[in-house]
């Protein structure tokens, strides 16, 4: 007969990280997770295990490989070379982008100790590495007619590629929000949208007049020769399917290259919403985060300093240099057109 061992005393650091990386995706569906966290936690710890090979275990997971793998990702000279559907191109990896993975190893170590895989949270004293802090250089509304403007509204494909650009700019929505947005929650003749964003929160997003007349048109001149079968979702693909962010990305790429803006990408054109929201003086932050579904107002304070960097560009009377070279020229002038006889006379007086 087998001898019996209890939990706390059986030696783990054996266990695949396969094993392990399949139950944290089910604690994370369990515990109410959405889909597209439980993605991202998936896609973070999977790319970590290929990292580590085949034979990767529990005993692999230390700071001092999770430190490793982020320094390699840190000098990393190419992008794309973990998804087939893009093309590996040249270029260093986002901080944010290094970040996130930092972020997603310390939640599964920490699950790993309240679990009792672990005697203690190995990562606890892991540091993610600092986030790059640029200034979003948003769209220009010239910027934006030229994108909007390079579909054709009587065309199939182009309606349906006008109405989700002209949402993203008017409803600042993510791209898996508009993916996944229904029919029936398009409250189109009632001007909002009901969206299900990050934590499965629902939220209601008004959209302006110009958006609600993208989107009927879309849905009900175009959007019923897509429909193969009978589909929940407003956007869908030439096969019946809902559209997916992949497939609005390369809609939005597309675009910007043919508007020759190749800077254009899909978060992009929620920056623009949010800076144009406060810049023209549609809403307040608070309402802003509301919209764009944020739970704290810091990432809204980032928008708030990018609005303030764009509207002190539109609003530049002068620069400081401006102003004294002014007075110099405008001093010059004075001293061109005295007399010779008054500037004796001052000599005199003095």
């Amino acid at each position: 007969m087998p001898k019996r061992t209890r939990w706390s005393t059986m030696k783990k650091e054996t266990i695949s990280f396969k094993k392990l990386r399949e139950q944290f995706v089910v604690y994370n569906k369990t515990t109410g997770k959405s889909p597209n966290t439980v993605w991202w936690y998936e896609q973070k710890l999977g790319l970590y295990e290929r990292w580590l090979g085949p034979s990767a275990c529990l005993a692999d997971v230390t700071i001092s490989n999770v430190r490793a793998f982020i320094v390699e990702l840190q000098e990393r000279t190419t992008k794309n070379l973990n998804n087939k559907h893009w093309k590996v191109k040249d270029g260093t990896l986002s901080t944010s982008y290094i970040q996130s993975f930092a972020r997603a190893l310390r939640a599964f170590s920490t699950w790993l100790h309240e679990d009792g895989f672990t005697d203690t949270n190995i990562l606890k004293a892991l540091k993610p590495p600092k986030v790059q802090e640029k200034v979003k250089e948003v769209l220009t509304d010239t910027e934006v007619q030229r994108l909007v403007a390079v579909f054709d509204q009587d065309e199939p494909f182009g309606a349906r590629g006008y109405a989700a650009i002209w949402t993203f700019l008017d409803c600042g929505l993510r791209a898996a929000e508009l993916c996944n947005l229904k029919t029936e929650d398009a409250h189109l003749e009632q001007g909002y949208l009901k969206v299900l964003g990050k934590g499965n929160k629902e939220r209601l997003v008004p959209i302006g007049q110009s958006c609600q007349d993208a989107l009927l048109r879309w849905r009900d001149r175009f959007r019923p020769q897509f429909e193969v079968t009978e589909s929940p979702y407003l956007f869908l693909n030439s096969n019946g399917h809902p559209l997916t962010v992949n497939a609005l990305k390369l809609i939005v790429e597309r675009a910007g290259d043919r508007a020759a803006i190749p800077r254009v990408h899909l978060h992009l054109l929620r920056h623009t919403f949010a800076t144009n929201y406060l810049v023209k003086e549609v809403g307040d932050s608070l309402r802003l985060q509301q919209i764009l579904g944020h739970t704290s107002l810091e990432m809204v304070r980032r928008y708030v300093a990018a609005a303030n960097v764009q509207q002190s560009l539109i609003e530049r009377r002068a620069s400081p240099m401006d102003l004294i070279a002014q007075k110099s020229r405008n001093t010059s002038q004075v001293r061109r057109v005295q007399p010779r006889h008054q500037k004796r006379g001052l000599r005199l007086v003095k």
